[in-house]
């Protein structure tokens, strides 16, 4: 084989692998997990003292999950008189599947969601809530089986 065969192989490999890197590239969906995420960082300061608050407690937010329910347990001491709550499961893979709820727990901090408002896989749970005027804050990554 000539070397002007193996320059145009070359070349003809090299052309379709960036064209298949175009066409992978097209089909990625890039979203964000916050929409208002400049605004949100501008307030971050109050974030930070709702989780040194959560640490203040030494205990977090558990969450478990059974075939047919959610279960979220707001530390005790933090679950008393609750205003301004929200509790968001965050899908990252997908905004469409995520679940914002305001968080109305029981006398003993207990919360149960149905099960059926989530599908398998990871979500992000945020919950943030004002309890006697201190400002609580706990974050993790959650994945539903």
């Amino acid at each position: 084989m000539s070397w002007k065969y193996i320059v145009i192989l070359i070349l003809a490999f090299f052309l379709v692998g960036i064209l298949s890197m175009v066409y992978v590239a097209h089909r990625q969906t890039n979203e964000m997990i916050d929409d208002n995420y400049y605004d949100k960082e501008l307030a971050y300061q109050g974030v930070i003292d709702a989780k040194r608050n959560m640490q203040g407690l030494n205990d977090s937010v558990l969450v478990t999950e059974s075939d047919s329910e959610v279960k979220v347990q707001i530390p005790l001491d933090a679950a008393k008189n609750i205003t301004e709550s929200t509790l968001e499961f965050l899908r990252p893979s997908d905004k469409s599947m995520d679940k914002i709820y305001q968080i109305q727990t029981d006398s003993t901090g207990l919360q149960i969601l149905p099960k059926k408002d989530f599908i398998k896989g990871a979500y992000r749970m945020r919950a943030r809530w004002k309890s006697n005027n201190i400002e609580y804050f706990d974050e993790r990554d959650i994945v539903f089986q």
